[in-house]
């Protein structure tokens, strides 16, 4: 049975009104935003002012919607993004915040915090050092090596979703792209390799019969740049 759900925007605005009163902007993202008609996805708001408890994020149903809300100050969003964009190299609060729809910007906070984060995306991130190549090297290596030999279903379909997400972070970083987590990962990759991304789509997903085509394409991103790699990489823990 579908749900019964309000429209998204002026339910967000009761939300935000009642919940958050004191908030200077707040941004919506998702495939609701977007027009998408998916039964079960979900809005995520970001909310930025002198508010309690700030950073905090909480998930709650309302208006028959599922939201996640991510509460900041104006500083701890900018200091959040920058750190986990220059650690990490992922950017999820910044992609939200300047490709959502801004409900409301009250003061001006909203479109200052748009334009330095947009900045901060269009730098990009770094590019991979000596130290982190070993590492990915390794790292692919030894998922191609679990892969390798006769396993039982459970064990393949584990390490190869880790080989994947792994070769696809890999890809992204040596492309001076932004990584990310989850389905956006992949939809990261479309846009730097469309072609590699259906083809390691496809070949995960016939994984639990056949891991070749799957351990083709790693050895494929790691051919440019030297190939498998195990010994005198030093992973750490």
């Amino acid at each position: 049975m579908q749900r019964t759900r309000n429209p998204w925007r002026p339910t967000v605005l009761q939300l935000l009104n009642g919940r958050y009163e004191g908030a200077s902007a707040a941004v919506a993202y998702g495939s609701p935003v977007r027009g998408e008609d998916l039964e079960y996805a979900d809005i995520d708001l970001i909310v930025v002012g002198d508010l309690e408890g700030a950073p905090l994020r909480e998930s709650i149903m309302f208006g028959g919607w599922p939201m996640e809300i991510h509460v900041h100050t104006p500083g701890t969003l900018w200091e959040i993004s920058e750190r986990r964009a220059r650690n990490e190299r992922i950017t999820r609060l910044p992609h939200m915040f300047t490709i959502g729809e801004m409900v409301f910007d009250r003061d001006g906070t909203g479109g200052n915090l748009k334009s330095r984060l947009t900045d901060l995306m269009v730098q990009g991130p770094t590019a991979l050092n000596d130290a982190e190549l070993v590492l990915y090297r390794h790292r692919i290596s030894d998922g191609i090596a679990d892969l390798s030999d006769p396993r039982p279903l459970g064990e393949v379909m584990f390490s190869s979703a880790k080989l994947a997400r792994s070769v696809a972070e890999f890809v992204l970083a040596r492309n001076k792209h932004w990584l990310s987590t989850g389905k956006a990962l992949h939809r990261n990759l479309r846009q730097v390799e469309p072609d590699l991304a259906e083809r390691l789509a496809n070949a995960w997903a016939v994984v639990g019969t056949d891991a070749e085509p799957l351990i083709a394409i790693a050895d494929e991103v790691l051919e440019p740049v030297g190939g498998r790699l195990f010994e005198g990489a030093t992973p750490g823990y």
